[in-house]
């Protein structure tokens, strides 16, 4: 099943052209990486992918199946102003995380009718494996506190915050921005584990190469405004683009010395 189709995208900044004309596929079950030199335009495409900026072009499509639920982690995510933790994370339209937020509630406040109502909740919807889940992903990712308010969190835990929100709402389509920035290496060696799950698709730019390797299945460089895709991790990723390169540059000699031919002939 295709999740998202580019066809004939580009965006610019002033006179600078970040992609042009750029070509993507990404169907079920695939984990795509994207990497470039910094100011490339990473972050933008990613924004333009998710809606939140437009494409140009006149024939430019961008196409995310109606089927699926697609989520967005930003470099700098934002939060309601005064919402807490617990408000926050469990932001959701998903039942299942919804009763998980009640029962939360319920073990906080320690009244026994909203505890016996939020069981039988979690109970009826058969959402306790959903709750160790739930669970799992704070914890791994240290978010204990639930009644702290967002603004008094630091950068960090913001991305952690929203990184737990997305994991915990169970997207189809994953689109992650640096998901590895502001984590430990406990934090990440779990994050690769959690996201090499064959149901999960992604599309993530991260500077973590080892991170790349033990996650995707195909990365997509973007350079001078064009995409060049490779299939594999990033060390063969590596070894291909060598071996493009040195071949290109081998063309351009034989091309070259053609010229100089023709012109003394």
């Amino acid at each position: 099943m295709q999740y998202l189709l580019l066809e004939n995208v580009s965006r610019s900044y002033g006179e600078k052209v970040l992609f042009k004309n750029v070509n993507l596929s990404i169907s079920k079950g695939e984990k795509i990486a994207l990497v470039a030199k910094n100011g490339s335009g990473k972050s933008t495409l990613l924004r333009v992918i998710a809606g939140e900026e437009g494409a140009e072009g006149e024939n430019a499509k961008i196409f995310i199946s109606k089927e699926i639920h697609s989520s967005f982690l930003t470099q700098d995510p934002q939060f309601e102003k005064g919402a807490t933790v617990i408000e926050s994370v469990f932001d959701s339209e998903n039942p299942i995380v919804l009763a998980v937020r009640d029962h939360e509630r319920a073990l906080q406040s320690g009244n026994a009718g909203d505890l016996e109502s939020s069981v039988n909740r979690l109970d009826d919807l058969k959402a306790w494996d959903a709750e160790a889940r739930i669970k799992e992903i704070l914890d791994k990712l240290k978010i204990r506190d639930f009644n702290q308010v967002v603004d008094e969190m630091s950068g960090g835990q913001k991305k952690r915050l929203a990184l737990a929100k997305i994991l915990i709402d169970e997207p189809d389509f994953l689109i992650l921005d640096e998901p590895t920035n502001h984590l430990d290496l406990e934090m990440i060696e779990w994050l690769e584990n959690f996201l090499q799950n064959p149901s999960i698709t992604l599309f993530m730019v991260t500077h973590d190469r080892y991170f790349l390797d033990n996650v995707c299945n195909e990365i997509v460089e973007l350079e001078n405004g064009n995409f060049f895709i490779y299939r594999g991790n990033y060390s063969s990723y590596l070894e291909k683009k060598d071996a493009r390169v040195q071949n290109e540059a081998s063309n351009y000699e034989k091309t070259k010395n053609c010229t100089a031919v023709n012109w003394s002939g």
